[in-house]
């Protein structure tokens, strides 16, 4: 088992209506979507906290408020304490749309070694596998361009954005 991030896109009168619930309540309605086989949605699978590294250079618990690129991993606005739900409204999701266009991934990537991830404790405790390092490369863009594609669809939509993490 490990943790898992998955992105839903959603209405912004259905973020809002989540934002009103009681924790308990509102983890059984992310649950539902998170088992709709028709949601709009983007699996990282355990690569969320990588992807956040390379985009940001900081770890999650670090995370500047307002910056595009983290708040595309983790959420601009904090729903659940239990496990880690995030929402962003769909105005905000044009923003984050818009910056991820605006990053090299691959420069950013290649930038940083395997040590990086390990120093910074970076989700999941792969880093030092060297005999894993190009599959974890090669996945790496894959995941961003996942993510990217997500956003885009989402922004052109007028969608909102629900994260789970957990």
């Amino acid at each position: 088992m490990g943790m898992y991030a998955g992105y839903y896109r959603i209405s912004d009168a259905e973020l809002e209506q989540l934002r009103q619930l009681e924790e308990r309540a509102l983890l059984e309605q992310a649950e539902e979507l998170t088992e709709d086989e028709t949601a709009e949605a983007c699996d990282l699978d355990k690569m969320w906290d990588a992807l956040h590294f390379v985009l940001t250079g900081d770890v999650l618990s670090d995370a500047a408020d307002h910056d595009p690129l983290s708040e595309a991993v983790c959420g601009s606005v904090f729903l659940a304490r239990q496990i880690h739900v995030g929402g962003i409204p769909s105005n905000r999701v044009k923003e984050i749309a818009q910056a991820l266009h605006e990053v090299d991934f691959a420069a950013r990537l290649a930038a940083l070694q395997m040590s990086d991830f390990a120093a910074a404790e970076i989700y999941p405790n792969i880093w030092d596998r060297p005999e894993e390092e190009d599959d974890i490369r090669a996945e790496l863009p894959e995941y961003f361009a996942d993510l990217q594609a997500f956003y885009d669809n989402a922004a052109e939509q007028g969608n909102a954005v629900l994260v789970m993490i957990g």
